[in-house]
């Protein structure tokens, strides 16, 4: 059968010009192999993306600490105590997933041992453990912010349950019930 034409026959079937194909057309997809140049190149856009979530991340995190200082921010106790809650575990598992990864992040490339694989593995290692930039020092960061986070809603929380609590006291004093 010449390749292309559509007929000839398959497992014992005969296929026209107009039948569906007897099997599936394969296909198959190439990823060309990323360069030390083009490495480097993308490496400066990489960082300053992260910088600019590590930075989005903070101010967040430092409008809630101004919030939950100047008594702005308010939730009820038990919504507070759920949140937390919530803020803590996804800490948790940040650090977790530090800790698993780190090792595993740190480990060079086995590109062989030319120049230029060895180029190439020291920059792929500096983007996943930098110190000033890679994704365990991401990681270290986002753990940070919800580390705070989860200390403003505990201030805050406990800035509530102390204001209810003297507003029971100030009710039983004055002769009235809470």
């Amino acid at each position: 059968m010449a390749e292309g034409t559509g007929t000839g026959t398959t497992g014992g079937t005969t296929t026209g010009a107009g039948a569906p194909p007897v099997t599936p057309d394969v296909t198959t997809s190439v990823t060309a192999p990323i360069t030390a140049e083009q490495l480097a190149a993308a490496k400066p856009a990489l960082q300053q993306q992260m910088l600019v979530d590590k930075a989005g991340a903070s101010n967040a995190a430092a409008k809630l600490d101004e919030a939950a200082d100047s008594g702005k921010l308010t939730l009820d106790v038990d919504a507070a105590d759920a949140l937390i809650k919530a803020v803590d575990a996804a800490r948790d598992q940040v650090m977790d997933l530090w800790k698993r990864a780190t090792d595993q992040l740190a480990t060079p490339l086995q590109l062989g041992e030319n120049p230029v694989a060895k180029a190439i593995s020291a920059r792929f290692t500096d983007l996943a453990v930098g110190e000033d930039s890679g994704a365990a020092k991401a990681l270290l960061d986002l753990f940070k912010v919800l580390d705070d986070i989860g200390d403003a809603l505990r201030r805050s929380r406990d800035s509530i349950r102390d204001a209810d609590e003297d507003a029971e006291r100030s009710m039983k004093n004055a002769g009235g019930s809470w």
